[in-house]
């Protein structure tokens, strides 16, 4: 060692430093030591600054450390236990969960449907109907109402339509009503099946519930209580709502009523297609159908046919095939488009060939006007999926029907709407 270096080692070692700091002797001697270092060694000056760096560094840790000995936070500490937590996932890296479709849906869903009872059991019984909203709540689609009877969304009310029993003697009717939800029916009771003895006499089955439209099914007796058995003489109509909401009188013939025919809805557009189809008119009072052909268009109906409402002219012109009963009609095609006075949205966003392709036992569908969701109906289900610019073949909920159930009634809510249908739809089917 050098003598030097152990001679300063000694006055190192003496303890504290006298006069405040390095006496004038102890000084002069490390400065010459310095620079004897300094010509011997020039060649590694960078190496001794960089120690004194570290040196200082070094220091500086120390010194946080003991000043500041905090736990981490509770998240970094687990990202020092285990880094990998904090690598993001590659391109390449499956997604842990798909899109959360139900999330997207911003319609409601209103349906309105007829059930048909078998009519081996009993040919007389009336049809009941029922009303369900399909709507999203809590960002998950489901059914937020259900109750008896049609309830039709009318200017800016809700109607409600049902089936009203009337019994006269031996004879009864079955005959649809309509009055405002809030509202409570001035006249009549639910149409449910009365004295197995008392002969049907007249009875109405709902068709449609448009905007402000109804197409009725008539069937009725021709002479009512003149006759052991009477003819059955049977009608399609068009009716404006409101025709059907005050108590009707029965007429001797179902054709004086009150309806809405079709040139009076398709305009001057109906006429050629009248024309070319030739329709036989409904019989007058004596039974038999009138010469001429029917230009108006008095007697149609509306019906669903691959995923859209279809209007349907009916001729009286096919003999009946029951020994009780009297002409009958067959229905044929009208090519127009019905106007949005009667149906506001009837536009499918998937191909009907692409619904049977996908759902073989699909047999009527529907989308909503916001483009997303695709309800697909078949003989058992209502399947609702989901529409993103297409079709997503994720069911997200399942509304089952019952035997012989059909669609009648399909209107959508959009916007504001949805909240406020939620609210009224329940207080009117739900009642407490």
């Amino acid at each position: 060692m050098d003598p030097m270096d152990n001679e300063l080692k000694k006055e190192l070692a003496r303890g504290p430093f006298s006069q405040n700091g390095f006496n004038d002797s102890l000084r002069k001697r490390i400065e010459e030591r310095i620079d004897n270092h300094v010509a011997v060694r020039r060649p590694r000056r960078w190496s001794v600054w960089s120690a004194g760096v570290s040196a200082v560094l070094a220091s500086a840790l120390v010194f946080l450390f003991v000043t500041d000995s905090r736990p981490l936070p509770l998240v970094q500490q687990e990202a020092v236990e285990k880094p990998e937590t904090l690598q993001q996932p590659s391109a390449a890296d499956p997604t842990p969960h798909g899109p959360d479709w139900e999330a997207t849906v911003r319609s409601a869903l209103l349906i309105g449907l007829r059930s048909d009872g078998p009519a081996a059991e009993d040919p007389q019984a009336p049809s009941t109907y029922r009303t369900v909203l399909i709507a999203p709540d809590r960002n998950r689609l489901q059914k937020t109402a259900e109750g008896e009877g049609i309830l039709m969304p009318y200017k800016l009310d809700f109607w409600k339509i049902g089936n009203e029993r009337t019994a006269n003697g031996s004879q009864e009717t079955h005959m649809l009503t309509a009055h405002l939800a809030s509202a409570k029916p001035k006249t009549g009771s639910p149409a449910n099946r009365g004295n197995p003895a008392q002969t049907v006499v007249r009875s109405e089955k709902l068709m449609f519930a448009g905007n402000r439209y109804i197409a009725v099914a008539q069937t009725a007796a021709a002479n009512s209580g003149q006759a052991e058995s009477p003819l059955k003489q049977e009608y399609v109509w068009v009716k404006e709502l409101e025709q059907i909401a005050s108590v009707r009188r029965q007429t001797p013939a179902l054709q004086l009523e009150p309806h809405v025919t079709l040139q009076s809805v398709f305009a001057s557009a109906a006429v050629p297609v009248l024309k070319e189809l030739k329709p036989a008119p409904p019989p007058a009072g004596s039974g038999h159908a009138e010469p001429a052909a029917d230009l108006s268009g008095k007697s149609w109906t509306i019906s669903r046919k691959q995923g859209k409402w279809t209007a349907q002219i009916a001729s009286y012109d096919e003999p009946s095939t029951d020994a009780a009963g009297g002409p009958s009609y067959r229905l044929r095609e009208v090519p127009l488009a019905l106007p949005q006075a009667v149906v506001s949205h009837d536009e499918l966003a998937v191909p009907w060939r692409d619904i049977v392709r996908m759902q073989p036992g699909a047999v009527d569908a529907f989308s909503s006007p916001n483009r997303d969701m695709v309800a697909v109906v078949t003989e058992q289900n209502i399947i609702i999926y989901p529409y993103a610019d297409q079709w997503i073949p994720i069911p997200l909920m399942t509304l089952p029907l019952q035997p012989k159930e059909s669609v009648v009634m399909i209107q959508w809510a959009t916007g504001s709407y949805v909240e406020l249908w939620k609210r009224q739809v329940k207080a009117y089917l739900q009642p407490q």
